[in-house]
């Protein structure tokens, strides 16, 4: 729904944007499908979650297909529940990790990002159990 401020959906609320590629990759225009599905930081750091989860690798063809793709797991409701956590976490890492390069020229550390999440993950699992 371009709620999420991008590059592009910027631009399209006519605001000016010097450079409008993703601040991660710089291959293409950012938008939220892109910087949280397309890019291949973020589609590392979803395999690395993945296999953190230990739930197949998560493919998702838009970034509302992202938030809803826990429905479809052949998980418990449980876990259902956490990886639907996971996945915001994530994109709030994602965005945070988005900031930090557009920012303040800090570089994305994958191995970092997922670690982070995976803490963050731990506690919502434990909290929910």
């Amino acid at each position: 729904m371009n709620k999420v401020p991008t590059a592009e959906a910027l631009m399209y609320r006519n605001i000016g944007i010097n450079d409008p590629s993703c601040p991660l990759c710089s291959l293409e225009v950012e938008n939220a499908d892109h910087l949280f599905i397309a890019c291949f930081i973020a589609s590392t750091v979803w395999n690395g979650v993945s296999k953190w989860c230990k739930i197949p690798q998560l493919f998702a063809f838009s970034f509302q297909d992202l938030l809803s793709i826990y429905n479809g797991l052949a998980v418990s409701e449980k876990k259902k529940e956490a990886v639907q956590g996971i996945i915001m976490i994530t994109c709030w890492s994602l965005w945070r990790a988005r900031n930090n390069v557009k920012f303040s020229n800090v570089p994305v550390k994958i191995e970092e990002s997922v670690l982070e999440i995976g803490g963050s993950g731990f506690l919502i699992v434990v909290s929910s159990s």
